[in-house]
Formats: C-alpha cells, structure tokens, sequence
C-alpha cells in the first residue's frame, strides 16, 4: 500500500512564507550589452539571458579561469619568476622586472585586482612550462565544469583568433571559482599591496572592478576591456543570502547593465531552501523488523529560485510505503519527495533509512509471541 502525505505545512515553516503580489509583467533590465546573462548562484537556474550562447572575445575576464586554474595546479605560496614573455606583455601591467620572484598568492592579487597581464603570462609560464600548454588547460577546465562553447588561447585575454567564450559560459566559469574561498576573498578585495623587489614601497594595487564601490551588495568578480571585446564584466552581488551572478559582455555601460541585471533579479525572484540539511521527517512503521519504527530522511538538500509571490505554490508531497518491510539498510531509499510549483513538477528527491533495521530474531518473536498471550 502506498500512502501521500502532504507537507505543505513543511514548506510554510521552512520558508517563513509572506506572500506577496506577484507583478502581472515583469519589467525587463534595459541593457547596452550585445550579450548578457543573469544566473543564480545556488541552483545555476538562468533568470534573465539576451544572446547569451553567441561566442565573443572576454577581454580580461578570461582571467577568471586564469586564477582558477592556477590555484588548482599550483600552490599558493610556491614561487613564480617573471619571464622575458611575461615582461613584454601588452595592455594592463604591474610592470615585471625579467628575474622578479612573488608567490602565487601575491601574483593572483595582481591578475584579479590590477589585470596583470604580465602577471598572467608570468604565472602561465612558470605552472605549465609555455603559455600555450596553460591555455590547453583552461580550455579543458572550462569543458569539466560544463562552459562547452569556449576556447582559450592565451592567459590574459588579449584579442587572439580563436579565443572567445559566452555569457553563459562565463557565467558556468564564473559560479565555480566563487566555490573557491581564496578566489573569493581577492575578487571583494578593494586594494592590496604586494612586494616590488628592488623598492623601498610596497605595490599597491586597486580593483578594476568599480562595481565594488557603486553597488553595495556586489563582492567580485573581474572586468574586461579591448577594442574587439568591448566593456566586459562578470560580477556577483549577495543580498539577504541570495547570491546572483552577472555577465555583460560588449557593453556601453558595463556597471549600469551590471546593476540592472542584479535588481531585476533580486526584484522578482526568491531564494528558498525547501529542504534543508539534515531534514527530519515522520517516522515510519517496519513490519518484521526488530525495532517497530524507523527514522527517515532526505539524501541532499533542496534549493529553488521562483517568481516572487508564487512561494505559496511550492508543495512537497512524502511518497512511501507504509509500513516498510524489514531488514532495511542504513541509507537505502524507501521513498521520496515530489516537489511541485503549482502543477509543474520540480524535482523528486529520495528519502533514505537512517539506520540499520534487521529482521526479528526467534527470540524477539517468541517474546513477542508469549507476550501476546498474555503469559506474563
């Protein structure tokens, strides 16, 4: 036999449920960018996308991938020499001397903050033996993380044929470096000082990134400037423990679009952990089992992004037979939960045993046998 029970209570306590008028129409952000995208960190849903999958030249938000690569190749405090390559880079500088030595760390503030091209290509060098090698790995990363449609020729961006992404690959990019805490404390750094061997004054370097100053909720991530590419930026603001991910690619006005795409965002949609960690849920019966009951609950938490004012439309419905015949293993699944918005399904999440239950020994049935009787 099988048996529905309603948890719509569930959702209401979870959630702290206000409902709120949901708008008839939405305004849409009124955007310069030739491409654009808005996803939500948590869930990855795209809320908001203009041209999104056309592949254009990043600018220096390659340099996203950079990092990313970086940290996972190398190490944080291991050395990085300044090659005669990285010294000859073109654009955005920290000035390398050829034989300059910093660590990663120190470098990583130079390539995310000030745009290092020098700092890129020095970086590249030292990790992969040739910049070329390096980029075979970022083009590589980006494909394991999902970020199919983009190629990568060089470390810091500048225009090389064959060298593009797109705002939706950026923003994949994107979503997994802010799973990085290292990463994610440089990109919200305002100004930070390295060494500068051969001085008696520290390099200070300040953040391309005047989102940081304009919008207060924004913490990252990296902008991008060539004449091909246009204004580039990919950035991510957290309000109210809502974290949204920006991309604008080819833009006029690279912080407005930016800030629209946030609002819009934040405006008309709302976070909500519908199952959280470590969810209980109601015991359920075991027939033949050595103990009576069993304690179940959800194998991984549940987030959803929906239209502000349809918070009330989430329902969550515990499927399961009852009772559960014995012997049942710790975290095998006896059912699951149906997650619907209105009568659009979500997502079916499993409910797993969270223990061991093994059948009843003789001696348990014949107590439970001699009991019945009424012998004691």
């Amino acid at each position: 036999m099988r048996y529905y029970c309603c948890l719509s209570l569930l959702i209401v306590c979870i959630i702290g449920l206000v409902s709120t008028p949901a708008s008839a129409r939405r305004t849409e952000p009124d955007l310069t960018a030739a491409s654009a995208l808005l996803m939500d960190y948590t869930t990855g849903e795209v809320l908001y996308q203009r041209d999104a999958f056309a592949r254009r030249s990043p600018a220096s938000t390659t340099k996203i991938l950079t990092a990313i690569v970086a940290m996972e190749k190398g190490t944080l405090n291991q050395p990085i020499v300044a090659t005669e390559d990285a010294c000859k880079a073109e654009g955005s500088s920290i000035y390398l001397k050829k034989g300059e030595r910093h660590t990663l760390r120190e470098l990583l503030y130079a390539i995310l903050l000030n745009s290092g091209n020098d700092a890129s290509v020095a970086v590249a060098e030292n990790l992969a033996g040739s910049e070329a090698v390096f980029a075979e790995w970022m083009t590589a990363k980006a494909r394991s993380i999902g970020a199919r449609n983009s190629f990568f020729k060089n470390s810091n961006g500048l225009p090389r044929k064959g060298h593009y992404t797109t705002a939706y690959d950026l923003a994949l990019i994107t979503r997994y470096a802010l799973r990085n805490p290292v990463f994610v404390n440089i990109v919200k750094t305002k100004k930070h000082f390295i060494s500068w061997p051969g001085r008696d004054q520290e390099r200070l370097l300040i953040n391309h990134n005047k989102l940081l100053w304009q919008y207060p909720y924004a913490d990252g991530v990296k902008t991008g400037y060539t004449i091909e590419a246009g204004h580039c930026l990919a950035s991510t603001a957290i309000k109210d423990g809502h974290r949204l991910i920006a991309v604008v690619l080819k833009s006029r006005n690279m912080y407005k679009d930016s800030k629209e795409l946030f609002e819009y965002g934040f405006k008309n949609y709302k976070l909500l952990t519908v199952i959280p960690p470590h969810k209980a849920l109601p015991k359920v019966s075991i027939a033949e089992g050595a103990s009576p009951y069993i304690r179940v609950l959800p194998d991984r938490t549940l987030s959803l992004v929906v239209p502000r004012g349809s918070e009330q439309k989430v329902k969550l419905t515990l499927q399961m037979k009852d009772p559960i015949k014995a012997p049942v293993n710790r975290l095998q699944k006896v059912g699951e939960i149906e997650v619907k918005l209105g009568n659009k399904l979500i997502d079916r999440v499993p409910v797993v045993s969270a223990a061991d239950v093994p059948k009843k020994n003789i001696w348990q049935k014949l107590w439970e046998w001699l009991t019945k009787k009424k012998y004691f």
